[in-house]
This record gives structure tokens, C-alpha cells and sequence, in this order.
């Protein structure tokens, strides 16, 4: 029976047979015949024909067992279409609770679709996973910005869409509609700045771009004069390109940059669903994997929490305090901290070191440290026993301008599974 072509010759492929001849240690032959696909001019291309399996029992809706030759059985997972491992189908009945097969399934149709096991939960390499500078940034962004002109429609439809709105999204957080993209000049390290897009001889894209870093010295505002100074006529759109998050943009907004954060990057680019262009679908993937690692607070046992989460759990927190957070270095090795109240109390203020929330006093100049240290810590700790909030002494006292002065060790509000309760853990922090 002719199936298709033979992808070697192009011929047409047969049904027959072929075998694999071994030769054994002890000097003699062992022949292996199989059912295969051959090609008809004998080009030498063969294929095995893999035998049908008989769905026999089933786990739910989600799990299918198939039987095989020689009592082998294969379990194929429906959801995910990932097909397992084939072991003695005795050995996988006796390991779950199976029931009798009542479907209708077309075994062939679910095999085609199915992934092995071995590759399944396999992430795909990522370019961005190695390109991690920000000039890798920058040139994704030059590449995309691209795209937004009006004579590549015809190129890449998909793209270009993605692109425009790009544009048009930073257009809209000026007060300004994007115009249509005749012309578009992109310029890297203009003047220091990262990126400047200038459109249609009229207006100047500004992007300073940002990945785990922050803003410093006054640059952005030395980036816009630059521009000035070289295209006085230009209407300059500034933004504040950042994948990573930060506690606030208060210098970037005073500088007169918007900040175009990820999950704004994520809203435009998963509009694309059409865009097959594999750079773009690996900035995307890359995007998405650290949203899920900033979300994994809310899915994760704190005690597993990473740098992200702790981040994403801090922004939770703002919704409700007024407070700002970062990364604390100390000699002990830093931690993502988050603090509040400095504004309300000049005294002292509040600190989440993590899994730790601690009470700071702060000294003022020429004052006995020692003195107000051990006055405050009994104070609040007073205060604390009538309260009922378990502040205890530090596990270490300082006697720096800023001192611990009292602490808690279990301020997080946990389920039974070690997950976050955040509405409890918010209300706690809260009474403080």
C-alpha cells in the first residue's frame, strides 16, 4: 500500500518488511524482522512501523494506558499530550487506581500530537537566557522599533502590527497620537543615551534601558538636554525601558520619562499571537518567565521564595503600606528588604528583612547610642506585651546611626501547605 514519499528520493514509500541482522558473542547470527516502510526505487531509506496500542484502562479524563506488544504499557497524559516511558503493563495497573477504558479516542490522531516525556517539561534554549546585557536589550528594542515603519507591512504583517503598537503605546503615555512610520532613524549610545528613535523628521524617541539596574547621577536628565542641544526641533517622547522592577520611579517621572515597565512590554507583545519570528517569541518567553518567577509568591512555600518573589510579595505589600524596598547589602550577604513608617516617626521606622520584620531606631548626631538603643528597646517592647505583637530583643544589637532594636521571626501568615495567607500577613503588618 503506498503511503507518502520518500523524504531521501522522493519515490514513493512501500509497505514491506526489513529485518536488522546482530551477530551474537557466541558466533552466531540474530535476526530482528520488523514491518517498515521501504522506498520503492530502494534508495535505502526504511522506516519501522510502529505496532497500534489498544487503550485498555483510563485514570480520569486526563490519563490513558496503552498496551503494546509483549505486555509492554505506555501511559499517555491527555492535558498536556505527553506520552511516558513503556514499562510491563502488570507494573503500571499495580501502581494507581485504573479503571476500565469507556472511551472512543483515535489512538493514531493522539500519538501524532503526543511530545515524549524525555523533551516534554524540556524549556526551550532561549537567546535571552545568554544574552543577558543591556546592549542585548538595546538592540532587541532598535530591531523592533524597526519594524514599525510603514514599508515592512508588506514583509512581516504580524511584526509590524506588534511594532506600531509599540510606538503607539509610547506615543499615548505622552498624550500624543502616533502618527503613520514614513521614516524612522535609530541611533545607539547617542550621547551616552541607550536608544533614540527619531520618526518622521519630527519627533525623538528617548529610551534609557534598564534591565536589574537603576537610574544614577542626574543622567537622565543630562540624556535629554543632549538630544536638545543636537535636534532642538525634534517633540522628544522620553521612556524608562525597565524588564526588572524597582521600589518607585520618582526621579524618572521628575526628569520627565515615562516608565515602560514589563508587564506593559508583556500586554503589547502578547497581542502577537500571530508573529512566528523567533527572536521576537524568545524576548517574549523571556518576559514571561520572569513574571512567573516575580508572581511565584502567591504558588510558592515561602520557604522556597527566590529574589523575585521576595520582590513581587514587596509590591503586593505597597499596594496596602506606604513603604519602599530593594536589595540591602551587609557583610553577612545582603537581603531584599522593605521599609515604612520613616516619614510618620523619625524615631524609628519598620524593616522586613525578609522572613524577619525588625523595629530601627534611628540616632541622632552626637547622641549616646548605647542609651537610646536599650531605652527604646524597652520601650517597645513594653508596648509590644500589652499590644500583643511578639516583638522579642535581636538575635544581634548594633551600635551604628541605625540600630535593630526589637524584632519578629514569624510576621508571615502561612496555610497548612507553607503558602502565603497575604490578606493575613497584611493585616498584621498593618496593626504595627
Amino acid at each position: 500500500m503506498t503511503l507518502k514519499n520518500c523524504p531521501n528520493c522522493g519515490a514513493r514509500l512501500m509497505e514491506d518488511a526489513s529485518e536488522i541482522l546482530k551477530e551474537r558473542q557466541d558466533g552466531g547470527v540474530e535476526v530482528n524482522a520488523f514491518s517498515a516502510y521501504v522506498c520503492e526505487k530502494n534508495c535505502g531509506y526504511i522506516k519501522r512501523i510502529e505496532p497500534v496500542p489498544k487503550i485498555i484502562a483510563q485514570q480520569g479524563d486526563d490519563r490513558l494506558l496503552l498496551l503494546y506488544p509483549n505486555e509492554q504499557g505506555r501511559i499517555l497524559e491527555l492535558r498536556d499530550s505527553v506520552i511516558w516511558p513503556s514499562m510491563h503493563v502488570q507494573s503500571i495497573l499495580a501502581r494507581g487506581y485504573w479503571e476500565d477504558y469507556t472511551g472512543n479516542h483515535d489512538v493514531m490522531l493522539l500519538l501524532e500530537k503526543a511530545r515524549d516525556s524525555e523533551s516534554a517539561y524540556l524549556t526551550p534554549p532561549n537567546l535571552f537566557r545568554f544574552a543577558t546585557s543591556e546592549l542585548s536589550q538595546d538592540a532587541f528594542l532598535c530591531w523592533l522599533l524597526s519594524w514599525s515603519q510603514k514599508g515592512y507591512r508588506d514583509h512581516d504583517k504580524a511584526l509590524y502590527n506588534v511594532a506600531v503598537d509599540f510606538v503607539s503605546t509610547i506615543f499615548s503615555a505622552h498624550q500624543l497620537s502616533a502618527p503613520p512610520i514614513h521614516s524612522i532613524k535609530i541611533l545607539k549610545q547617542f550621547k551616552s543615551l541607550d536608544v533614540l528613535a527619531i520618526i518622521n523628521n519630527e519627533y525623538a524617541i528617548l529610551i534609557e534601558d534598564k534591565t536589574y539596574t537603576k537610574n544614577h547621577s542626574n543622567q537622565l536628565v543630562r540624556y535629554r538636554e543632549a538630544v536638545s542641544k543636537d535636534y532642538p526641533n525634534l517633540i522628544q517622547l522620553p521612556i524608562y525601558f525597565k524588564i526588572a522592577d524597582q521600589s518607585h520611579y520618582r526621579s524618572v517621572e521628575s526628569a520627565g520619562y515615562f516608565p515602560f515597565t514589563r508587564k506593559m512590554m508583556l500586554n503589547i507583545m502578547e497581542k502577537g499571537k500571530d508573529v512566528q519570528n523567533s527572536i521576537f517569541v524568545d524576548y517574549l518567553r523571556h518576559l514571561q518567565s520572569i513574571e512567573l518567577q516575580v508572581s511565584a509568591f502567591w504558588s510558592t512555600p515561602v520557604s522556597e521564595w527566590d529574589a523575585f518573589a521576595w520582590q513581587g510579595f514587596y509590591q503586593e505589600l505597597q499596594k496596602e503600606i506606604t513603604g519602599d524596598w530593594g536589595y540591602v547589602s551587609n557583610p553577612r550577604g545582603g537581603f531584599w528588604g522593605f521599609w515604612w513608617g520613616k516619614e510618620e516617626n523619625k524615631r524609628y521606622y519598620f524593616q522586613l528583612e525578609e522572613n524577619k520584620l525588625c523595629v530601627k531606631v534611628v540616632a541622632k548626631e552626637g547622641e549616646n547610642r548605647r542609651e537610646l538603643r536599650e531605652r527604646t528597646m524597652k520601650e517597645i517592647l513594653l508596648r509590644s506585651d500589652k499590644e500583643g505583637f511578639s516583638l522579642q530583643k535581636p538575635a544581634h544589637t548594633g551600635s551604628g546611626k541605625t540600630m535593630t532594636v526589637t524584632e519578629k521571626l514569624d510576621y508571615i501568615v502561612m496555610n497548612d501547605a507553607g503558602l502565603i495567607d497575604i490578606k493575613s500577613t497584611i493585616e498584621g503588618l498593618k496593626r504595627f
